[in-house]
């Protein structure tokens, strides 16, 4: 069973690909303005620096994974951690600076990518389609997330 399995290994169309593409881009935008509406103080930072991390995480992994995509080569590397960890600021800006580079690598390609797959360590067969689609749903989870958090922070 592959984590990535609930998500089409394909785009249905060019269409369908660059509409995903335009939310894997714009992602970030929609989290700065969330981040900028609230104030990650007090116990909501360490909450809010948990959900960044995540994202952190999520792109240092799916870097790994479409270059092991691309050369046709394992995933021989754990992703890096070297960063603060309990500054939001800081965290937003390594997965912006992350989101930006997995996005130019994919884009830039064009629809070859469609065919780019991998096997990836403890989450199975996985297409650069699955990973986009993976990392969206997370990019709206942690939206979501942080704005609850933010919006408890400013009730207090």
């Amino acid at each position: 069973m592959s984590f990535y399995e609930d998500f089409p290994a394909r785009p249905a169309s060019e269409m369908e690909w660059e509409e995903l593409l335009v939310r894997y881009e714009i992602a970030p935008r929609a989290l700065r303005v969330a981040l900028s509406d609230g104030d990650a103080a007090g116990p909501a930072r360490e909450r809010v620096c948990d959900l960044l991390l995540g994202l952190v995480a999520n792109e240092l992994w799916t870097a790994l994974i479409f270059a092991a995509m691309r050369d046709r080569a394992g995933i021989s590397q754990r992703p890096g951690f070297e960063f603060a960890k309990d500054d939001p600021d800081a965290l937003f800006e390594r997965f912006q600076r992350l989101r930006e580079r997995n996005f130019n690598e994919v884009q830039r390609r064009g629809i070859g990518v469609w065919q780019w797959e991998a096997d990836v360590p403890r989450f199975g067969h996985a297409t650069a389609h699955q990973v986009i689609l993976s990392s969206l749903e997370l990019d709206g989870k942690t939206l979501a997330e942080v704005r609850e958090v933010l919006r408890g922070a400013g009730a207090c």
